[in-house]
């Protein structure tokens, strides 16, 4: 009996979710990341999704040296509409950072990039000492196809990070960026969170361990 295919151990995990307006491309990223496939119009996500893909790091330790790892990441995709913002909220304490989104072609959805970082700020359920934003743009295949005109400024971006102190994630295309492109950018994401958080995994590991010994074993039963 041949043995199943199994994924690849992963050395640590991190759990980033999804921000940003409706239609901003939230979920055509999400599924490029996680199924390598793109779809021009997706149906508006209804609440939260969550899937995980993996990429591999080399990430510098504290002593100086390279080391490199495989990283799951767990990625949760939300709603942008007002009446699921409470929903989406609930869903921070179970990140390690966010991921905001805007469309370079909609100042609207750029200039609202300052109500998430809020509602991140003033959320009660997270550590924001021990918590990352990311801010990247979405859509410059329209620009560069001329089919719209930019709205947003990269360098605005740029210094809505500084001003902010954010992380800049570039601007990108979900639909001609490749996911192996897409996955690089996280990559980038998954370095700066090795620095601030270090082995996630390891210590997640070891508290289920934990709670697995606590528990009583059951009772054998014979039929």
């Amino acid at each position: 009996m041949k043995e199943e295919n199994k994924m690849p151990h992963a050395d640590i995990e991190y759990r980033l979710i999804l921000l940003g307006d409706t239609a901003v491309g939230k979920t055509c990223l999400f599924k490029k990341l996680t199924t390598g496939q793109y779809k021009e119009k997706n149906v508006s996500t209804i609440g939260i999704d969550r899937r995980t893909f993996r990429v591999k790091c080399d990430l510098e330790e504290k002593d100086g040296k390279t080391t490199t790892k495989t990283v799951e990441i767990n990625l949760t995709d939300t709603a942008g509409q007002e009446r699921y913002k409470a929903l989406t909220k609930t869903y921070y304490k179970s990140s390690d950072a966010a991921v905001i989104l805007y469309d370079i072609t909609d100042k609207r959805s750029f200039n609202n990039i300052d109500n998430w970082i809020d509602s991140i700020n003033n959320s009660a359920q997270i550590d924001k000492s021990n918590y990352q934003i990311f801010l990247m743009g979405t859509k410059i295949d329209l620009v560069e196809s001329g089919e719209k005109e930019r709205d947003v400024q990269e360098q605005e971006a740029m210094d809505k990070c500084e001003e902010n102190k954010i992380e800049w994630g570039g601007e990108c295309s979900n639909k001609n960026f490749s996911e192996e492109k897409l996955k690089g950018i996280f990559v980038d994401f998954v370095k700066i969170l090795y620095k601030k958080l270090g082995d996630k995994k390891t210590q997640q590991a070891s508290l289920k361990l934990a709670n697995f010994k606590n528990k009583k074993k059951p009772t054998a039963r014979f039929c």
